[in-house]
């Protein structure tokens, strides 16, 4: 399976979240990684679905900010690891001097016109320990997605929450996207839709 891990803010593609992921995955999947700005996100969105298309991506991993521009990825299967909802009110304590209109704007649209299929596209995983964002957005999280996980762990994706996604998070994930496909393919082939 073909994997795109997008950072978070201020992140390195090629950090330790990637480089753990990367051991997770061993033989069995093919990990990718991008960079974006944070103070262009709907130029990062149209980078990484450009990616996507032309690497033949078949789930995309973001975490935290890369988390929320993952969020806004309609179409392709996707995990979210402690995902920051809403950057507008989060990345300003972290130094960002950018603007946030246009992150307040990509939440509303995407809280607005999400719908049920992209419910099922996108699963979340949150850490128990999470020192950045704890469960802040877990819940908000749950009313527009239909999967989340607990896990272990902290923000940053270390060795143990790595291998915990790779190898337990990501089959479940797989599994449940391909039956939902699955399912909406059955519902095309009725006569009546």
């Amino acid at each position: 399976m073909k994997l795109l891990y997008v950072h978070g803010y201020n992140g390195d593609p090629y950090g330790s979240s990637y480089q753990n992921l990367k051991n997770a995955c061993g033989d069995d999947h093919e990990l990718h990684t991008i960079d974006y700005n944070p103070e262009f996100p709907k130029h990062a969105i149209k980078d990484i679905w450009a990616y996507i298309k032309e690497n033949k991506i078949d789930c995309v991993i973001g975490a935290s900010l890369g988390g929320f521009l993952t969020m806004n990825l309609y179409g392709v299967s996707r995990i979210v690891v402690n995902p920051c909802w809403d950057p507008a009110n989060e990345l300003y304590k972290l130094g960002y001097a950018g603007d946030n209109l246009v992150y307040e704007e990509l939440l509303d649209g995407m809280t607005e016109t999400l719908d049920f299929e992209e419910k099922y596209l996108c699963s979340g995983v949150f850490s128990d320990k999470d020192e950045l964002l704890g469960f802040t957005y877990l819940e908000k999280f749950q009313k527009y997605f239909e999967t989340s996980w607990l896990v272990s762990g902290q923000h940053r994706i270390d060795e143990s929450m790595a291998n915990d996604i790779i190898n337990n998070i990501l089959p479940k994930h797989d599994k449940k996207v391909k039956l939902f496909c699955n399912q909406l393919k059955e519902m095309d082939n009725v006569p009546w839709l």
